[in-house]
Parts: structure tokens; sequence; C-alpha cells
């Protein structure tokens, strides 16, 4: 929530890169691939996924791109996302070499231009166009991209980008006849931004940093979701959290990915229909899972109303706590987004509820939000604490301006919810060291 605005851009502005007239780059593609994490195994990782977006970190690693100022190989951590479409691999291969096509395919990309081709790698410039109410949020650029193709995969260079520094990989496995495992593991480096509004954004919020990488992957995997799968809602009741089962094996894997590269594993769940009133909204839930060595007592403290304020203390001025009854509490957050010379406030009221001591649950009752519903719940592992985040959040037609105008945003109703858990619980793990 709090880094609402800066996840919906960065995360698509990072997908893309400015436009330069530059030369093929020689470059030898040495990066992971999606199932390293799986065994080389990817029926393993399409059970995993189910009928979700699925998104996880890799160990880190180090990385060298011809593109680097320095020889010197960096430091560096990939994320993967996967989805299981119900086509055949070689549809789903035709549409991914087809960059041309990119422009009916991905939101925001108005065309493509292969500039230099040379055996299986392009150069290939699109056109992105990202507008806004707000002028200075625009996002307008011609940009360029390095495809090297093998036989099932396509790995690409960042050539030159606001994100200067980067490279990934679209993979794509068939798992039958009519079903196709695609997977995306990428990386940018969010510390040398070029540009007035990545520099602004990220040094206003620099919590989004946290959040950009699940974005990103969910951004490019949610289109091919939209374009490749029948898209239906599932209702929900008021009082309900979507449940996520696993069995305990999944459990220990989705313990091992969190513990093995100290980031969250999240799920983009299918749409919820709920009911606000007498009418029914789609919601778009992600639900997030993350492992700490602490025993849950340490965690305890951070399923409380207050303990936002705690995490973000820049961005949450003031936090006003009414106790209802012995289980709910009223929380009103007094929240400020500074840009530049620019200060935005916001207001957010949620009720909390805490049905036992290993769980909470809150809604939005009134402020600037209307759509908000999340729980959090501490799940006691053998050797620590594996932590999950369930939350959907959507702006409403009748929201503040500054907030309205992320309407105009792709998925703007699923890109806060999953930035948003994973900031919360890489925050909560800088506070526990």
């Amino acid at each position: 929530m709090k880094s609402l605005k800066s996840c919906l851009l960065l995360c698509l502005c990072t997908t893309y890169i400015p436009f330069s007239w530059a030369k093929i780059i020689p470059w030898t593609p040495a990066l992971p691939s999606s199932i390293d994490v799986f065994s080389g195994s990817p029926q393993q990782l399409a059970d995993l996924t189910g009928d979700r977006l699925f998104i996880y970190a890799h160990p880190r690693q180090s990385l060298q791109l011809p593109t680097f100022k320095q020889a010197a190989a960096q430091s560096v951590q990939f994320y993967s996302s996967a989805v299981v479409l119900p086509i055949p691999e070689a549809q789903v291969k035709k549409h991914l070499l087809n960059y041309q096509g990119y422009a009916g395919l991905f939101p925001a990309l108005k065309s493509a231009q292969i500039l230099e081709s040379r055996g299986h790698i392009q150069q290939v410039c699109y056109q992105v166009h990202i507008p806004t109410p707000i002028p200075v949020l625009n996002f307008k650029k011609n940009v360029v991209m390095q495809h090297h193709v093998s036989e099932n995969s396509i790995e690409t260079l960042i050539v030159d980008a606001p994100i200067p520094y980067g490279a990934g990989r679209l993979e794509w496995f068939a798992l039958g006849a009519n079903k196709t495992l695609v997977t995306v593991t990428q990386w940018g480096d969010l510390n040398q931004p070029k540009g007035f509004l990545f520099s602004k954004i990220l040094n206003a919020l620099p919590e989004a940093k946290l959040g950009i990488p699940a974005g990103t992957n969910a951004f490019l995997l949610e289109a091919l979701q939209q374009r490749f799968k029948s898209q239906s809602s599932i209702p929900l009741s008021a009082s309900q959290i979507p449940q996520v089962h696993f069995n305990a094996g999944q459990i220990q894997k989705i313990t091992q990915l969190s513990q093995q590269s100290a980031q969250p594993v999240s799920f983009i769940l299918p749409a919820r229909q709920l009911k606000y009133g007498q009418a029914s909204e789609n919601m778009r839930f992600s639900s997030s899972f993350h492992y700490y060595p602490q025993p849950v007592q340490k965690l305890q403290p951070w399923l409380a109303a207050d303990a936002s304020q705690q995490l973000f203390p820049r961005q949450i001025r003031k936090v006003e706590l009414n106790p209802v009854n012995r289980q709910q509490m009223d929380a009103n957050y007094k929240v400020s987004v500074g840009l530049g010379v620019i200060q935005i406030p916001f207001d957010f009221k949620l009720r909390y509820q805490q049905p036992s001591p290993l769980q909470s649950q809150f809604d939005a009752i009134g402020g600037d939000l209307k759509f908000v519903k999340a729980g959090m719940k501490l799940l006691p592992q053998a050797h620590g604490t594996l932590f999950q985040m369930t939350s959907s959040m959507k702006i409403h037609d009748q929201a503040p301006f500054l907030l309205r105008a992320m309407r105009s945003m792709p998925y703007h109703d699923i890109l806060p919810a999953v930035g948003a858990n994973t900031v919360y619980t890489l925050k909560v793990q800088q506070k526990l060291k």
C-alpha cells in the first residue's frame, strides 16, 4: 500500500529499455533457468504453480554482462515466475518469437521493430507509452533489447535503460499435448537508475526496490495469462480470506525456496468476487510466504495494527487506534509520500481482527482505499517460522485524484498486492536481524 504508486510504475518501466541505435553486442548468455531450483524438473515447478502465477527468487550468484561499466562480476539475485497455459508448446513458441506481435500482447507496448538480425540474435526497438493523468508520471520511450533464441528459451540483454543493467530469460516447457509451462527469470540493477522520474521515486520510496522484481515478473506473465487463459471469478464471502492449499511436501519446498533466497515466495490467485453493498467487485489476491529462522513469538508483534508504522516511519506519519471489542481494532493511518517538493497525503482506515494469537485479518472501512482485504498467519516450522500474508487492494473510481490516476496503469488491481506483501515481509526481516 505504501509503495503502490512506485511499484505500479517502476515494475512496468524496468520491463523495458530506452531506444539506442546499437549494434549487436557480443554476449554468451549464462543466465539461470527457472527450473534450476526444482532439480531441473518442469513438472515439479508446474505442480507447485497450479492455476496460479508463481513468483520466487534464486540464491544470489555472480553475474558478468558486457554492458557493465567494469569487467568485474557483480553479486545479483534473479527472480523467476511461472504460469501454466492451456495451449500447445508450438503455439507458445510462435507467439514469443514474434516480437512485433508483442505490441498486442503486453500492455503499454505500442510497436516493435527489428533493428538488426544475425542468426538467432535480434535487436528489437519497442515503443512504450504509459499515459497517466499526471504529466510528470507519464512514460513514453523507444526501447531496445537484444534477444538470443535457443530451442526453448529467449535470453535477453538490456542494452541501455532507465534501469540500465539487467538481463532475463523466457522459457517454455511442454507438459502435454495442450499444456505448456512458461517462465520468466530476470534481474535488473535498481541501485543505478537513470533519469529524473526513476531517481525521484526511488529516493522518495527506497522500499519500493524490494517489491519491484516480483511486480515485474507478475506483469509479464499476467499478460500471457489474460491472453491465453479463460477468465472467471470465484465467489468469496465478506468474512473470508482465500485459502491456498498445499501438501506437506509443497510447504517444505516453499520454505526451502524462501530460506535459500532470503526472499518471499508468492502466488497470485485466480479472481475472487466479493460483495460490497449491492455491487460486486472482482479482486485479485496475492499470497506470499516468507521463512524466518526466529520462533513464532518473535513474529507475533508484526501481526498488530500498529506494526506498519514501525516498518515505514517515513511514510506513515501517524496511526490512531480505536478498540471496537476484544478481538477488533480500528486503525486510521495518516500517510504522506514525498516526490521532491511534492508531498502527497493519504488516509487509510482499516479494521483489524485477531481470531487467534497466530493470525490477524484486516479490511478497509473508509479512507482513500475502499477495496482492501488481507490476512497474516504464522506457520510454525521445526526450525523457525513461515509467515504467510494474503492481500488484495484495488483503487475504486471515486478515490482521490492522485490515487485514481493509477487506474490508468495496467494491472493496477494485481501489482500493488504482490508488491506490498513482498515489501512488508522483507521489512520485517530487516527488523529481526
